[in-house]
């Protein structure tokens, strides 16, 4: 990206029979967020223009074949497809999960290629969407294969960020999949991010114990004794901010960012 052009974000659509089309279009029908960023949608135009009319919308589309003919200051929509397609608003379909994919397939090309800077994800159908060429409980676990890195997920607000040590597994399993290996490799990215992200030069993560009452010594499971507290006692020792296990039943917000 040229320092005087603005940053550009691939969108993949998502579900078509979901929320995420309706979100896309509400957001761009201001002109002015075009002085932000440069939105490319991964779609079709028939499909975008669809959605445009249901909607009532009075948002312009620019359409292109490829991503890299997008032009800043437009409402950009990548041709990915070009039939007709039959949206049913809260029908749960297989065809439309296609359409998901090949939204969300194209719009990672682009990222990888660095022909996007940012990408965002309209909300899929977990279930729709299963198929030999997404076999993942979700956007995290495809991008991070797809990418070839390690997945954070983070919730952020104005002063904490909440980044989440499992991803997509079943509340009974989550204990069986805290290791010493996933501690450390997501205290490590997320102070990555924290620095990278959000020019925190020195960032203080705490983290939140497994059990409640971080197990009580052992009254309400010993996970937090055998597992993260040892982890997190090595992390310390190589001078690192990081505190826990945090009882989250007597967690207090900090005045400086946490995660």
């Amino acid at each position: 990206m040229k320092k005087d052009e603005k940053i550009s974000v691939g969108i993949s659509v998502g579900d078509l029979n979901g929320i995420g089309p309706e979100i896309i279009i509400k957001a761009y029908e201001d002109p002015r967020t075009l002085e932000l960023s440069t939105p490319v949608i991964f779609a079709s135009s028939k499909t975008m223009q669809f959605f445009k009319n249901h909607f009532n919308s009075k948002i312009n589309f620019f359409n292109i074949d490829q991503p890299e003919k997008m032009v800043h200051g437009k409402v950009n929509v990548v041709n990915v497809w070009k039939e007709p397609v039959k949206i049913e608003f809260g029908k749960s379909d297989p065809k439309i999960g296609e359409y998901a994919i090949k939204s969300l397939e194209a719009a990672t090309k682009a990222l990888k290629d660095g022909v996007i800077d940012v990408l965002v994800t309209a909300p899929i159908n977990k279930n729709n969407i299963q198929s030999n060429k997404f076999n993942f409980p979700g956007h995290t676990d495809y991008l991070a294969k797809a990418l070839d890195g390690k997945s954070l997920m983070f919730m952020v607000s104005e002063d904490l960020r909440v980044g989440l040590l499992t991803d997509h597994v079943p509340l009974k399993d989550i204990s069986n999949h805290i290791t010493e290996q996933l501690i450390n490799e997501k205290i490590e990215t997320v102070t990555k991010s924290l620095k990278q992200d959000f020019s925190i030069r020195k960032p203080k993560i705490a983290v939140l114990a497994i059990n409640p009452h971080a197990g009580d010594n052992g009254v309400i499971g010993n996970e937090d004794d055998t597992v993260l507290r040892p982890t997190l006692d090595k992390i310390k020792s190589e001078d690192n901010l990081v505190y826990g296990p945090v009882s989250y039943t007597h967690l207090t917000l900090p005045t400086t960012p946490y995660v």
